[in-house]
């Protein structure tokens, strides 16, 4: 018995100790066949050379036509810099799962993590200007500051300004569009809201000086309160078009006037907002934190800023710990794609453009002496059935019609001005 249960005990031992040797050892094999799979990625002159595990490629500079290094969300809140490469159209890489990306819409291989491989980023980033010229997209703004010129900077990135939109005389014409619109609104102002209030302080001054003094009170609340909501609704659009903006390190910079303006762009409130999402700004996108603080497209014609400058801004919001401001880098990621169709600028002309504007600027001389006549006449009117509210109408007027002379000089000389400048210019 005991020989029996000792003989029986290690034939089962054996069996078991073997099957576990068995699975060790199928571990051990899959282990080290992971751990030394084979990684080489060489760029030379010629192009691309990737061994990446199973996955083998070798890529001619002339099948590629772009080498993105943006950032790409790795676990939770946690961002990585990673190299792609984005092939010509036509161009099969045959990538496996592991391996496969899209890039602004289109296909394409993620090589690797900049932080995975032990390399020296600066001088990967150097050589990577020398080799892969205009092909390549710096989209971390960390690794913009390694690029070996301010000039390369400027090429890859669309530099750290952002020209004025819309440019030269396409930004005249839209300026002039936003004026038109907010003349119409003028007009309306004026026959729905000053001529009626001006009526009812004269009726009602008829029939007791005291009532016609608190209609006039509240009429001229009215017609204050409608102009800041009606009349100038077109007006921060104007000013935008004319809005320098700068990126500085994480900021938007904007300068109206003599005033500068810096605006957070990692501090989770960038949105981009689509037409018609805010009155007032045409068919332009707009960037907004939340309010609009930079155009994305131009109000009249919809069409969008040129792409490096769309992706300079994506590239530092993409770099923020903030989902809501890497969401806005995507859609603006979007509409870069959207705007390399049919980008062109009009340069010329621009003074002539100016010179109309300037002279439908002018033409505000007469619309407000319309106003003020209005006022003088309801003063004069009062005159004759008020003691006081005729008086005391007239002696706002005079204050008035001084600023309104001092309008006047300033609308002349800067006519004269875009006169001068468009003679100036055509001869």
């Amino acid at each position: 018995m005991s020989l029996q249960f000792t003989a029986g005990g290690s034939v089962s031992g054996r069996l078991c100790t073997g099957l576990i040797s068995l699975i060790a050892l199928f571990m051990a094999a899959s282990f080290l066949s992971y751990a030394l799979q084979r990684f080489q990625v060489d760029v030379d002159r010629d192009g691309w050379r990737v061994r990446i595990g199973r996955y083998r490629r070798d890529l001619r500079w002339a099948e590629i036509s772009a080498v993105v290094i943006e950032n790409r969300e790795r676990g939770r809140r946690q961002m990585a810099p990673a190299l792609y490469l984005v092939p010509d159209p036509g161009v099969n890489l045959d990538v496996p799962s592991g391996l496969r990306a899209t890039v602004d819409g289109r296909p394409a291989v993620r090589l690797f993590d900049l932080d995975e491989p032990k390399i020296e980023e600066r001088q990967f980033v150097r050589d990577l200007v020398g080799l892969a010229g205009d092909r390549l997209e710096v989209r971390v703004h960390r690794l913009n500051v390694m690029l070996p010129s301010e000039d390369a900077r400027q090429r890859l990135n669309g530099g750290k300004a952002l020209p004025a939109f819309p440019p030269g005389a396409e930004g005249v014409r839209t300026q002039r569009w936003l004026n038109r619109r907010r003349f119409l609104l003028f007009v309306g102002w004026y026959l729905f809201v000053v001529v009626p209030a001006l009526l009812l302080t004269g009726f009602t001054a008829e029939l007791h000086e005291l009532l016609g003094a608190v209609v006039a009170v509240l009429g001229l609340l009215a017609v204050v309160a409608a102009y800041a909501q009606f009349v100038t609704l077109f007006s921060d659009a104007t000013n935008l078009v004319d809005t320098k903006v700068a990126i500085a390190g994480t900021e938007l910079v904007r300068v109206i006037g003599d005033r500068t303006f810096r605006d957070d762009m990692h501090g989770g409130t960038i949105v981009v907002l689509p037409p018609g999402a805010k009155r007032g700004y045409g068919r332009a996108w707009l960037l907004g934190v939340p309010y609009a603080v930079a155009l994305l497209g131009d109000p009249r014609t919809g069409r969008l800023r040129h792409h490096d400058d769309l992706r300079a801004l994506s590239a530092v919001l993409g770099e923020s710990p903030h989902e809501t401001d890497r969401a806005a880098a995507r859609d603006i990621d979007s509409l870069a794609l959207q705007s390399q169709v049919g980008d062109s600028t009009e340069p010329d002309g621009a003074e002539n453009a100016r010179l109309w504007m300037s002279l439908t600027k002018a033409g505000r001389i007469l619309a407000w002496a319309v106003v003020l006549g209005s006022v003088l006449l309801t003063g004069g009117w009062l005159l004759e059935s008020t003691h006081h509210l005729g008086d005391a109408v007239l002696l706002i007027g005079v204050p008035l019609v001084a600023v309104w002379a001092l309008y006047a000089l300033y609308r002349i000389l800067e006519l004269l001005g875009a006169a001068w400048d468009a003679v100036r210019k055509n001869h």
